[in-house]
């Protein structure tokens, strides 16, 4: 009788222990479902990226076509790495990547047109979409994962003479064939054998263990994949036929993939006599080599099924970012060589002050220091690589030609290349002029030859604006520098950014208005700075002297 209760309180525990385990997996999801809800539609959470590691697939991508790409003197120049963040809540590492490259190398329309479907799609289906995104966030992010290099390189990661493996793992049950003739002599065999098992798969597991990350990432991938074939949803059966016509030719990767082959915390009494098990049978030895040819003999559909997971993460976060936007538009592309903007907005300010103006011909916008020109015409730059890479705008209305945006701003002293500012500043240039000659371009010039002195900045500029007018694009140069509207009033349009200032304060409004400025205000901005009266009074006094608009040209 006591023995019954025993075993009925046994029981009893060890259902209870099942239970509590299933209803604390099913909170686990549960949480894990509302905190996907809650982010979808909200600006990420500042965290610091891996862009080593992001950048990594595009850095060494060979199909680049210097027509079609942001190079890294205009990413830098927008802080595209902040506009990524920005837009990046995707789930896995292979749609960072693809995000990241996006950005880069402007997608084909058919690609876009395929994106949009998938959008449209997931934006009428919330809960698609959230069952996806937990398959996806299932995958999540490995840094530096190698995925893209070790499919491009898989043949040289295969171990030789995988034949040797099938016969040790053999071995330990073909010696159980000693023991009718010698108990002993079976006994020490089979202990030698397994011994010698443990110490090849220790060894060949070390020989291995830089390409594991990426075998562990497929693994999760080719899963996912799997998953996402099942589920029951408009929209996606393109999708869902094109994995599944992929995985269909990597049948047997689903045996080959070995649950150790993920990456494992702690593991219990239990998981450690697996271990042991799988390494006397050389299971993950004898998997790898599997999952090596058959990568090896589909390695295209292999990367087309990560692109395609990596489209679909990135589809989802355009839809996030475009619900997190207060207003959104996607791009019209025209014939004419002309921008009509309606409320453009730059994506990274808070409470940014949209403006509205429709550009016809190369233009000039001058004002005062903090006045919004610069801002404003990096609002126009990020928005035109927004509208090529993601089909998405921060403005209501966003009309412009199809073209290459290239940026000349923010120069630096290059130390290591002997550069001064004003030798940095030309060769940024000169790539410009060189862009303009070969395809449509949208130029984007802050300060232009900001790094000489006057006489010969206001010339130079002047030859440099006159023969980028000449060429088939469109061109928004900030400046300081009121002479140039005077001189290029036949070529530039005109515009500025304006201020009020009073006793006390400088009002800024941000709107840009057309015409040349007419007013400064870096001798103010002295004053609210508390500078010396000295200085401010000899610096009002000079400039009353000195600081006629126009007096260059006059001269």
């Amino acid at each position: 009788m006591d023995g019954y209760i025993v075993a009925t309180i046994l029981v009893a525990f060890i259902v209870a222990v099942v239970v509590a385990m299933f209803l604390s997996a099913r909170s686990e999801q549960k949480k894990l479902r509302e905190k996907i809800s809650d982010q979808f539609g909200q600006a990420p959470d500042q965290e610091e990226l891996e862009f080593d590691s992001i950048s990594k697939p595009w850095k060494y991508c060979t199909d680049k076509d210097i027509l079609r790409t942001v190079d890294d003197i205009t990413w830098n120049d927008l802080d595209m790495d902040q506009v990524f963040a920005r837009l990046d809540t995707c789930q896995t590492s292979l749609g960072e990547e693809y995000l990241y490259t996006l950005l880069h190398k402007f997608t084909n329309e058919k690609e876009s047109d395929a994106r949009e479907e998938l959008m449209e799609c997931l934006d009428h289906e919330p809960a698609l979409r959230l069952q996806l995104q937990l398959y996806l966030q299932k995958v999540g992010k490995s840094n530096y994962n190698g995925l893209t290099e070790f499919i491009s390189s898989v043949e040289v990661h295969g171990l030789n003479h995988a034949w040797i493996y099938r016969i040790l793992a053999l071995l330990p049950i073909a010696l159980l064939l000693l023991f009718p003739f010698s108990y002993v002599w079976g006994t020490v065999c089979i202990i030698g054998a397994v011994c010698v098992n443990i110490l090849v798969s220790f060894f060949t597991k070390k020989k291995i263990e830089q390409e594991l990350p990426s075998l562990h990432y497929f693994s999760a991938v080719f899963w996912c994949c799997k998953k996402i074939c099942k589920v029951q949803g408009e929209g996606l059966s393109e999708l869902q036929h094109s994995m599944s016509k992929k995985l269909s030719l990597l049948r047997g990767v689903g045996g080959a993939v070995s649950s150790s082959m993920k990456n494992r915390f702690a593991m219990s009494d239990m998981d450690i006599f697996a271990e042991y098990a799988r390494m006397v049978s050389l299971h993950e030895i004898r998997n790898y080599n599997k999952l090596i040819r058959l990568i090896s003999a589909n390695k295209e559909s292999c990367r087309k099924i990560c692109d395609e997971l990596a489209q679909l993460d990135v589809a989802i976060a355009v839809l996030s970012f475009r619900k997190s936007l207060p207003v959104y538009s996607k791009p019209h592309f025209i014939q004419h060589v002309q921008l009509n903007l309606q409320d453009l907005y730059h994506p990274l300010l808070q409470d940014a002050v949209p403006n509205s103006v429709v550009f016809t011909a190369d233009s000039l916008i001058t004002g005062s220091n903090a006045s919004g020109k610069s801002t404003f015409i990096k609002a126009v730059a990020v928005n035109g690589i927004l509208a090529m890479a993601v089909n998405t705008c921060t403005a209501r209305v966003y009309q412009a030609p199809q073209g290459l945006v290239i940026s000349s701003m923010a120069m630096r002293d290059n130390l290591l290349a002997g550069d001064s500012y004003f030798v940095a500043e030309i060769k940024s240039l000169k790539r410009v002029l060189d862009h303009v000659k070969s395809t449509l371009c949208l130029c984007f010039i802050d300060e232009i030859l900001k790094g000489t002195n006057t006489v010969e900045r206001i010339a130079a500029s002047t030859a440099v604006l006159r023969y980028l007018h000449q060429q088939n694009s469109l061109c928004l140069v900030a400046s300081h520098d009121i002479e140039l509207t005077q001189i290029l009033a036949d070529e530039f349009e005109n515009y500025h950014f304006s201020e009020q200032i009073t006793n006390n304060e400088i009002i800024f409004d941000y709107l840009i208005k057309q015409g040349p400025s007419k007013t400064t205000n870096a001798v103010k901005l002295l004053a609210y700075t508390d500078y010396d009266e000295e200085i401010i009074q000899e610096a009002e006094a000079m400039v009353t002297r000195f600081g006629k608009v126009g007096s260059w040209v006059d001269a």
